[in-house]
């Protein structure tokens, strides 16, 4: 009896070292991927590319296969970039990028000094006002509205030189568009009351056909390797927005990201080896439109009739109230397997039932009739999002873990 406790004792001690590894692998991950070296994983310095670059080393490590010479698979799009911010001043007052203020990714070079009009409150409610406002000239004159007003916005409906929006919170989104007015998204408690003037000077560049690649490697299965498990993740983010604001994205995507190279680490051991083969595909282009996944569906390395489930993971960092997987209701064999063993082996709080969403990188596949999950956590702990606190020193990693288990048996489950 006394051998047995001990044994017992034994392997829980070595199963909880063996994930202490496991989150200390995707801490270094993460905090390597969130590093001011890759500029946001985004069309800046190159960020996305030293990223790839990053994440082929690490499939190199594991000793993956890959499907042609190397691990890459080349694709290009349009993006529009803010290459340098030199100066932003409200009434001779400077302001910090990124925390203050951000210039939307669609916005062209621009220079010089402009007055400040406000959109007034009446317009909203009186279509006359409205009317009478919108006859005036905004040519040199750049408007302040509020965050909420359900006009101009991207459109620039005025034709000013540029519009100021102000918000509770700021959010960047990459753009494949440049125009040749500006909008700024700035904190309102930040906006100084009454301001008249502000001198903006920046440079933006447009790539027509920026390159970057999905970077892809698999592991061939024992039992069934023309048959393949996908696991993905984007690893791309949202950049940088001139010299001084970079968005680590931490949590979007490097948390997924990560915890696919961890499984990548995991099923690379000779003792883990997979009865079917495990596809790992890192994409490029999620957050300016899924644009990755979809090129990868366009032109598949291997049949897409091939996939016998593809399980894709984007923002995993928090988790203190569990997962939530879309697509869920749709293959509910599948989902009532997963929270079946959680129930049973207690991995997270909750394993959350959703339908299907376009919202990741599954979408391209599902849509092309490939089985799919989209994995993600969620919990009030950590709310950062398109933002510069988005950073690997702040990411709680809440479920890391027991979700790492959960999908390790769900993987085993086929």
């Amino acid at each position: 009896m006394h051998t047995k406790i001990l044994l017992v004792l034994f392997i829980l001690f070595f199963n909880q070292f063996t994930f202490a590894q496991n989150k200390e692998y995707a801490h270094q991950i993460i905090n390597r991927l969130g590093s001011e070296e890759f500029a946001g994983r985004g069309y800046v310095d190159k960020g996305v590319n030293k990223a790839a670059n990053f994440i082929e080393e690490q499939y190199k490590s594991f000793s993956l296969n890959s499907f042609g010479k190397d691990y890459a698979q080349a694709f290009s799009f349009p993006i529009n970039t803010i290459k340098k911010t030199i100066t932003f001043s409200i009434d001779g007052k400077d302001y910090k990028p990124g925390s203050e203020y951000l210039i939307s990714c669609f916005s062209n070079s621009f220079k010089g000094s402009y007055d400040l009009v406000y959109l007034p409150d009446s317009i909203l409610k009186n279509k006359k006002a409205k009317i009478k406002f919108y006859e005036r000239d905004f040519t040199n004159k750049i408007v302040v509205i509020p965050g909420d007003a359900p006009l101009l916005r991207k459109n620039n409906e005025l034709s000013a030189a540029g519009i100021i929006i102000l918000k509770s919170n700021l959010v960047w989104v990459p753009s494949q568009e440049h125009k040749d007015y500006v909008v700024i998204n700035m904190v309102k408690d930040s906006f100084p009351k009454n301001a008249k003037q502000i001198t903006i000077k920046f440079k933006s560049k447009f790539y027509a056909k920026y390159k970057t690649q999905n970077t892809i490697g698999y592991i061939e299965g024992s039992k069934y390797p023309d048959s393949f498990i996908v696991v993905s993740a984007h690893y791309d983010h949202i950049g940088k927005m001139g010299e001084d604001a970079y968005f680590p994205g931490a949590n979007d995507n490097a948390s997924g990201t990560a915890m696919m190279l961890d499984l990548a680490k995991h099923y690379s051991k000779a003792e883990n080896k997979p009865k079917y083969s495990i596809v790992f595909m890192a994409f490029s282009g999620e957050e300016v439109g899924i644009l990755g996944s979809l090129y990868y569906v366009k032109n598949p390395l291997f049949s897409l009739e091939k996939i016998r489930f593809l399980v894709n993971l984007d923002m995993v960092g928090t988790g203190s109230k569990g997962i939530t997987v879309v697509n869920g209701s749709v293959f509910e064999k599948e989902f009532a397997r997963m929270q079946k063993d959680n129930k049973e082996n207690n991995h997270i709080a909750r394993v959350k039932i959703r339908g299907k969403a376009c919202n990741s990188d599954h979408c391209p596949f599902y849509m092309s009739g490939v089985p799919s999950f989209f994995i993600y956590t969620f919990g009030d702990e950590y709310n950062e999002y398109h933002n510069v606190s988005d950073s690997p020193e702040t990411i709680p990693l809440t479920a890391y873990d027991g979700v790492f288990r959960l999908m390790r048996n769900f993987i085993n489950g086929f």
